[in-house]
């Protein structure tokens, strides 16, 4: 079998344990064959699990500071790390909304979203990831949930569109005006990851992002057009989230993908081990594995790490020497 680029994404820092097994998880990582690790330091709540004046830490967060540790254990082995964050997700623990409760999104089922479309909140979102990366100096950063939650009509978002003509809370799908709209909202979206790219080129670090398998619905509904970054060079890896039981689904959305992008910027399948729409065994992770790398994927991610078995393990590891 070629050779192909393995990650992970982890849950939590937490799942780490302690100071002390830190060490052992970056060991297993490496005699597994992970070229890179993205564990999750911003969840939907809205504190984050590392050191910062700009958002509120975690109150459960240890003194010995576990990403420090982890990322000097894993690049120490060869073991990248992509701390990652639920980009525009604020919850009851976020510091950006207390203080600013008119920057929340307003659409069905928003009640954990900021508006991505507004500048402050980009802002906040920008000075966090920096310094997260100017402190712990990580090989690069990962996007997930980059986009904006639903189609929001907040007052900022109003605004916006009446200058343009379009009054979005009586505007229709089929009127050719909606198109503005959606376009609008993703130049927004993209202008950010634009920005983001542009401070971790010249800091030397990668970027990658988790990304929706289906487009181009997820355009419309959720302003992210990740071709569109592919084109413009905005990230050095999409992760499409391919997590189905059907091995049929997860090879013909990785062959979508593939011919989309073009190979302008390099494919990860990203795979659910363990997830709301897949749950896969030992045979069939390695099934999957095969299928979206013959298809032409030039690796996969897993989710996610505290999902995988020993059985699991030794399944990647034969494939990596294939």
């Amino acid at each position: 079998m070629k050779e192909f680029g393995l990650a992970v994404w982890s849950h939590q820092i937490t799942d780490f344990g302690g100071k002390e097994e830190v060490e052992r998880h970056a060991e297993a990582l490496a005699q597994a064959g992970f070229d890179l690790l993205i564990p999750c330091v911003k969840n939907p709540p809205g504190a984050v699990d590392f050191l910062t004046e700009v958002a509120d830490v975690h109150p459960q967060y240890p003194e010995w500071d576990p990403l420090k540790v982890l990322i000097e254990a894993c690049q120490s082995r060869g073991v990248k790390v992509h701390p990652w964050f639920c980009v525009f997700t604020e919850g009851e623990q976020s510091r950006l909304l207390r203080e600013h409760p008119e920057f929340k999104a307003e659409f069905e089922s928003a009640h954990r979203w900021a508006c991505a479309c507004r500048e402050e909140v980009q802002d906040y979102l920008f000075q966090l990831y920096q310094s997260l990366a100017l402190r712990y100096r990580p090989a690069g950063l990962h996007l997930d949930y980059i986009r904006t939650g639903g189609i929001c009509r907040c007052a900022f978002c109003r605004r916006q569109m009446r200058e343009q003509g379009v009054d979005i809370e009586t505007v229709e799908l089929r009127d050719p005006a909606f198109e503005l709209w959606t376009e609008w909202r993703v130049s927004r979206l993209t202008g950010f990851v634009r920005r983001l790219q542009e401070f971790t080129r010249r800091e030397g670090m990668e970027l990658s992002a988790a990304v929706f398998a289906g487009y181009p619905d997820c355009i419309r509904t959720q302003a992210q057009d990740w071709v569109q970054w592919a084109e413009e060079g905005l990230v050095d890896f999409l992760f499409p989230m391919n997590y189905t039981n059907s091995l049929r689904m997860a090879v013909t959305r990785t062959m979508a993908h593939v011919a989309l992008v073009r190979g302008r910027v390099p494919i990860w399948e990203g795979l659910g081990k363990f997830s709301s729409a897949s749950q896969l065994s030992p045979e069939a992770l390695g099934e999957q594995i095969k299928g979206v790398l013959e298809a032409g994927a030039q690796g996969v991610v897993i989710f996610h790490y505290r999902a995988l078995t020993e059985e699991d393990l030794q399944t990647i590891c034969r494939l990596r020497s294939a």
